[in-house]
């Protein structure tokens, strides 16, 4: 079952994570390194039944 709570946060947050980047706020590995933490907290579902 698909948890779409979780799917959105970590959509939210990997969004949030990319403009940061681009605004010069993380680097490319403190950019890594949080999405892989934000894949983690959130686990989204790979294959939607």
């Amino acid at each position: 079952m698909i948890d779409v709570r979780n799917e959105m946060r970590y959509i939210l947050v990997t969004r949030l994570l990319e403009q940061a980047a681009e605004a010069g706020l993380l680097s490319a590995e403190e950019l890594w390194a949080a999405k892989r933490l934000a894949l983690e907290r959130y686990r989204p579902a790979t294959v939607w039944e």
